[in-house]
């Protein structure tokens, strides 16, 4: 086997060496998308884990309720439980640093006397002991800074540093650095330590806290005192290990990750088209060969390992560069990422990873895996064709009864498996697997389409000979012979039009639900925010992003002229039944007359006005579809008032989160929740009022102090479009890459046309035609590929586009899109197929126009 490999197949490669390129940068590219993804994915997973873990210490449990927090009046009930040993409370949030734009601090503010028998702070100063705690402790202002912060903003001990905080800015003095060692070593070092009673003035959480860390007695099971802190707490906060926080964090990122994965097979998809196209073509233009060597008594078996081994080093080759190259792509990518998932879900301590042997195996796995089921059909068909019929045979045709028998079985059995699984899809347990099958039912559904390409091929140019229809621009024997030519091969053709058919299906399926989820959002905004001025600190929407602010400025506003109704809205992280949701809430009773909710069921003006009377709460149809509540039905919420139930008024349609929300009046708010923080101030102009001047007063007289954000409606959907998009990201960059490896196989099958109608082009150049007629052929057979192929793709796409906007998206996070069809992408598809086909085919037709007639003539 390897003498033949180092004769036979290795002279092939260094004949077509640019087809074999090709390939394997098509395996390299559908290899090193996988590779990226995953990589990302892991890093996501790790990095959130890791930040739990570090912040934790040594803690074994933890006491917390998301956002909401807890009553600071219960700590002395959790520290006095039986089997609890070390105690400590912590409040912890981000804050930007003020004339540093970019720049956020983690502040933990915490005990120093009692945080030491949890977290293991290293100070710079060695002689950092138990007075200095207390002279910490005793000023106000102090605040503990890493070493790494503390160079790079060039701030020593005694400097000044100025923070973003809910009463808006406020300067802190540097009276210590901590040494980048456990707890300070999160977010890169961007981390500050603050005294416990400091951090809730500078957060708003007076009286509240956000976690208490615990350690348990030697000899006592977890279980046993997790147990009897839920007893005591009686439903007030959960009580979980540290790594549950991790947990559900990671729940909120799950429609995320699992679109980027599903988006990360069509690489690999397109990929194995590729494949297949080469190892087909390499079978044809060897079949001699191959009938000689079986004539000098090679065994089938052994043609069948070489052209599988063929194929399996040409896959490790490319295999081996994916992988270095995905990893490469994920350290780019991740920045993509880390600012998508800090605007729509935490900010979060993202790290690449280092290259492992995990990546290495995913890499060689998918592509090796990919490139052997690939190479089995072509490899097989040679196998059972006989040792004569190799070596006579003008033209190799697969084995059947017709030259597209099989395709057509399999396009038929694909087309009959795809609708069932698209049945069964709703009956299946759980959104993420729910979605899976009907990803996989839609894949089925593409690869029956690829399937019946060799047929549609030789129907459209049946169809074109019969019609006598002319194409603008070409002589009509130049077209009439290059259509031709697809017809002879149709499976070569066939399997080239199918790669562009799966990659232009997604790449429109991407477009579409881009397109979609736009227009639902503005349409959603329109509904959901009516005013006329948002006001928000530190970012322009509410999020992980913005500083949330206390009441001080709600006065100061309705103070100013022109301003008719100022409603305050807050948004925050809690759980529900374990798994994490948002609260959000606002002034009903001020604002109903003015806000038109998009309800699923229920009228708008009713269920304000029920809401503003404080009669129940709201719930988003994402709740409604994860956790199956509905009108009249009712939610228990962890508050920092204890377990409290609420009546389900209705069900409103909400994009904030796919986790579900839950929406109830701020009087509720406040009176439950213990806290008067906000997000931003929504307010509503008087007719005829000056919106500039307005804007103008506020940023003069509580811009600068409080760092506002003063987003007229317009700019306020500008930035919920440009965050949609930034999510969107990396889904492009993988179409990017498929639309590639497409080109690639177009290339790809133009140069093994020319390679085997060399004799035939040779005979036209002998009986008259000139090398720009030929040129011309070849590069109208490009044309023709891109046109089938365009069509095909966006017949593919419009199906595939529909059932993921309208049917599974709704599965995986609740979400009813309206489905906006992009008629400009559709037009641009189809035409941007043709012109990088005709693009594609210039080469090998300048290649074909270029050989000698006599060279030509004499080719066999």
């Amino acid at each position: 086997m390897l003498r033949l490999l180092t004769t036979v197949s290795w002279r092939h490669v260094k004949r077509h060496r640019l087809r074999t390129a090709l390939t394997f940068f098509g395996i390299a590219l559908g290899v090193a998308v996988i590779v990226a993804i995953a990589a990302v994915n892991r890093s996501l997973t790790t990095s959130f884990q890791s930040t739990i873990d570090q912040i934790a210490g040594k803690a074994v449990l933890q006491v917390a309720n998301g956002e909401s927090g807890i009553a600071e009046s219960l700590f002395p009930l959790i520290r006095d439980t039986a089997g609890v040993r070390d105690v400590s409370a912590a409040v912890e949030g981000f804050s930007p640093v003020a004339g540093v734009p970019g720049e956020r601090l983690y502040v933990y503010g915490v005990d120093l006397l009692t945080d030491f028998a949890i977290r293991d702070h290293q100070f710079a100063d060695a002689q950092f002991g138990f007075d200095q705690a207390l002279d910490f402790i005793a000023q106000p202002d102090s605040i503990a800074l890493t070493e790494s912060f503390s160079r790079r903003l060039k701030l020593p001990v005694g400097a000044k540093v100025t923070l973003l905080t809910s009463q808006g800015k406020r300067e802190f003095t540097v009276r210590a650095l901590l040494k980048e060692q456990g707890t300070a070593k999160v977010f890169g070092g961007s981390f500050a330590l603050m005294d416990l009673p400091v951090a809730q003035k500078a957060f708003g959480k007076v009286g509240k806290l956000d976690v208490v860390d615990l350690t348990i007695e030697d000899g006592q099971k977890i279980e046993a005192v997790q147990q009897r802190l839920r007893e005591r707490l009686k439903g007030a906060a959960d009580v979980e290990r540290p790594r549950k926080r991790g947990e559900q964090i990671e729940l909120l990122l799950t429609s995320f990750r699992v679109g980027l994965f599903f988006v990360s097979l069509i690489a690999l998809f397109v990929g194995f088209f590729l494949i297949y196209n080469t190892v087909s073509v390499s079978v044809i233009q060897r079949k001699k060969e191959i009938g000689v060597l079986r004539c000098l008594g090679m065994k089938r078996s052994e043609l069948l390992r070489l052209i599988l081994t063929e194929a399996l080093f040409l896959a490790l080759a490319g295999s081996f560069a994916g992988a270095v190259l995905g990893w490469l792509l994920s350290r780019a990518a991740l920045v993509a990422v880390g600012e998508t998932v800090g605007n729509l879900f935490s900010l979060i301590d993202l790290v690449a990873g280092n290259f492992t042997l995990r990546e290495l195996a995913l890499a060689l796995g998918s592509g090796v895996v990919v490139a052997l089921l690939a190479a089995l059909q072509p490899a097989w068909e040679a196998m059972r064709v006989s040792p004569l019929e190799n070596a006579r045979q003008a033209a190799w045709r697969p084995v059947g009864r017709q030259p597209t028998s099989w395709a057509n079985r399999l396009g038929l059995c694909c087309m009959t498996v795809s609708p069932m699984l698209l049945a069964i899809a709703p009956s299946v347990d759980g959104s993420v697997q729910r979605f899976s099958v009907g990803v996989i039912g839609m894949l089925i559904f593409l690869l029956g389409l690829a399937a019946f390409c060799p047929a549609i091929i030789s129907f459209v140019v049946g169809w074109f000979w019969r019609s006598k229809a002319r194409v603008p621009g070409f002589d009509g024997i130049e077209a009439r012979l290059a259509s031709d030519s697809l017809r002879r091969n149709p499976f070569r053709s066939g399997i080239t039009i199918a790669t562009m058919v799966i990659s232009l299906a997604a790449i429109f399926t991407i477009a579409a639900f881009v397109n979609s989820v736009r227009g639902s959002l503005l349409a959603w905004v329109d509904q959901m925010v009516t005013a006329d001025l948002i006001v928000s600190s530190g970012a322009r929407t509410a999020g992980p992003r913005n500083v949330p602010l206390r009441e001080d400025l709600l006065p100061e506003f309705g103070k100013i002229p022109g301003i008719k109704i100022i409603d305050l809205y807050r948004l925050i992280r809690s759980s529900y039944q374990g798994k994490p949701i948002l609260i959000e809430s606002f002034s009903a009773r001020d604002s109903a007359r003015v806000r038109n909710l998009p309800m699923v069921t229920g009228d708008s003006a009713e269920a304000l006005r029920e809401m503003g009377e404080g009669k129940g709460v709201i719930i988003s149809e994402s709740f409604h579809s994860k956790f199956g509540k509905g009108a009249n039905d009712t939610v228990e919420l962890i508050t920092p008032s204890g377990l409290i139930a609420f009546k389900v008024i209705g069900v409103y349609i909400d994009y904030s989160s796919d986790s579900g929300s839950v929406l109830l009046d701020r009087a509720l708010y406040k009176k439950y929740w213990r806290e008067d923080l906000l997000d931003a101030f929504d307010l509503w102009l008087e007719p005829g009022a000056d919106q500039q001047v307005i804007i103008q007063t506020i940023k003069e007289r509580y811009g600068e102090p409080y760092q506002l954000f003063i987003s007229t409606h317009r700019e306020l959907k500008e930035s919920v479009v440009r965050i949609m998009e930034q999510s969107f990201v990396v889904n492009y960059a993988v179409e990017i890459v498929a639309i590639v490896v497409a080109i690639f196989s177009v290339i790809n099958t133009l140069l093994a046309s020319v390679l085997d109608r060399t004799r035939e082009i040779g005979v036209l150049r002998a009986i008259g035609a000139t090398q720009a007629q030929v040129q011309r052929m070849v590069v109208m057979e490009a044309g023709w590929m891109g046109l089938i192929g365009g069509l095909l793709g966006l017949f593919a796409g419009s199906v595939m586009a529909y059932h993921h906007v309208v049917y599974n998206t709704k599965e995986l996070t609740g979400w009813t899109f309206q489905f906006y069809y992009p008629y400009g992408v559709a037009i641009f598809s189809v035409l941007a197929a043709v012109i990088l086909c005709l693009f594609a085919g210039y080469g090998p037709a300048k290649q074909a126009a270029s050989t000698p007639i006599v060279t030509a003539i004499g080719y066999e």
